[in-house]
């Protein structure tokens, strides 16, 4: 098995030592659903986090940090959690079968879900990529021949192509 990788906002996780209930804004904000279903990618092992987070930002529509937690994919399977392969929104072509989706959701899976990403934040287990990052991983896809700049959107293309002063 895999793990997955999926995008959060920090500043709604106030997760401590104590188990407590998750925010309702961590949920209805990190974890919103479409159609009953949360949008993850697969990757291999922890070493390959950039992966998921390349294939994320390559679809964003402006440069910024990304904080992203993995999430054993067993750890899902394990909690009755569907896992769906279905093809990625990202203009890195490479990385389109690495798309999951955790399918028919409900109230109770997205519990489960959210434990395990707080299980992971307070394991400090939570990779930031800063804008920095995010540019040089753009353009090592871009010179790789991997991603096609045309295809970002016009704001990430312009930051990620101008040249350094």
């Amino acid at each position: 098995m895999g793990y997955l990788v999926r995008k959060i906002a920090m500043g709604k996780w106030a997760v401590s030592d104590e188990i407590l209930p998750i925010n309702a804004d961590a949920i209805t904000q990190c974890l919103k659903t479409d159609d009953n279903t949360l949008s993850v990618w697969r990757i291999e092992n922890e070493q390959e986090v950039s992966k998921g987070v390349l294939a994320m930002a390559a679809s964003n529509d402006f440069l910024s940090k990304i904080d992203v937690v993995i999430v054993d994919e067993s750890e899902l399977t394990s909690g009755n959690i569907t896992i769906e392969t279905t093809p990625g929104k990202t203009p890195c072509t490479d990385l389109v079968d690495s798309h999951r989706d955790l399918a028919a959701l409900n109230v109770n899976n997205l519990a489960f879900i959210s434990e395990s990403i707080a299980a992971q934040i307070r394991a400090d287990k939570v990779y930031r990529f800063t804008a920095t990052k995010i540019k040089a991983l753009l353009l090592d896809a871009i010179n790789s021949g991997s991603l096609n700049p045309e295809l970002l959107s016009d704001s990430v293309r312009e930051k990620v192509l101008k040249p350094a002063i």
